[in-house]
């Protein structure tokens, strides 16, 4: 299948299965902490890419910028333009059906104040195909101009702990490896994803310079515990303080279920 049928699968589910979740709902707040002194000022120019069903496009187009927001998913497009359109904003987000390697030629001319990329969109791209990212990527930021990016913690402490605790150590150890691992979306279609250390993301993002990452799920679990934890609702919360006590453990950044990434073009 193609990426853009792999995706166009989850467009129906994903808001109800990580959006509104609450395991979701929590890391996505996570995000918006780190995300939200990026958005702070006079209206910005502002492009994100995987932009899925619209959620994070709505919400910086609410705090007063001008979003482009992007997916290689018609569906998720769709779906997120009916999302914007019962969300109020000073102006609404322009939505548009675009791939990763067709973000240069398509918005060529242009250049952003802010990249965003939420929630491993980039973790479904190949290395060869990173660093030519990382290319488009500097051509359209302005010079002094950030890119914010989500990925999958490279060592996730909740899966290894848990697989290993059912003893089922290649699922504990899955994100660990270099290579290409095929993830189910559903029960007939397979992703393909790269879990990366942020050593060699950062590598392969010059010449962005790496200058911050946070923690996003160190405590919160993954959005598959959602069952359980919506049994345990006063286990959960006590989850979310700690991972707000957390928040500023960079060190731990690869152990959480995500990890929040901040790359600088530097002004010339």
């Amino acid at each position: 299948m193609s990426k853009v049928t792999t995706f166009d699968v989850l467009a129906r589910t994903y808001d109800a299965g990580f959006t509104e979740s609450i395991t979701g709902g929590a890391q996505r707040r996570t995000t918006y902490k780190w995300l939200r002194p990026l958005l702070a000022g006079n209206a910005m120019q502002l492009l994100e890419i995987n932009c899925g069903t619209g959620t994070d496009a709505c919400w910086m187009a609410q705090k007063g910028h001008s979003v482009t927001a992007t997916d290689a998913s018609p569906a998720m497009i769709e779906k997120a333009q009916r999302k914007a359109a019962l969300t109020p904003a000073p102006h609404q987000p322009l939505f548009q059906t675009c791939a990763f390697d067709e973000l240069y030629t398509t918005f060529q001319g242009r250049q952003f104040d802010r990249i965003v990329s939420n929630f491993a969109g980039l973790n479904c791209v190949s290395p060869a195909a990173i660093t030519g990212l990382s290319k488009q990527f500097y051509q359209l930021l302005q010079p002094g101009g950030y890119f914010a990016v989500v990925l999958f913690g490279k060592y996730c402490l909740w899966e290894t702990m848990y697989y290993l605790l059912k003893a089922q150590p290649r699922q504990a150890f899955r994100r660990w490896t270099n290579k290409e691992v095929m993830v189910p979306l559903t029960a007939q279609v397979q992703q393909p994803v790269h879990y990366y250390s942020i050593k060699t993301f950062a590598q392969l993002m010059k010449p962005l310079q790496l200058i911050q990452k946070k923690p996003v799920g160190l405590c919160i679990p993954p959005s598959w515990m959602e069952g359980y934890m919506q049994q345990h609702r006063r286990f959960f919360q006590t989850l979310v303080k700690w991972e707000e006590r957390t928040a500023n453990a960079s060190f731990a950044t690869s152990l959480a279920d995500h990890a929040f990434l901040l790359f600088k073009k530097e002004a010339q």
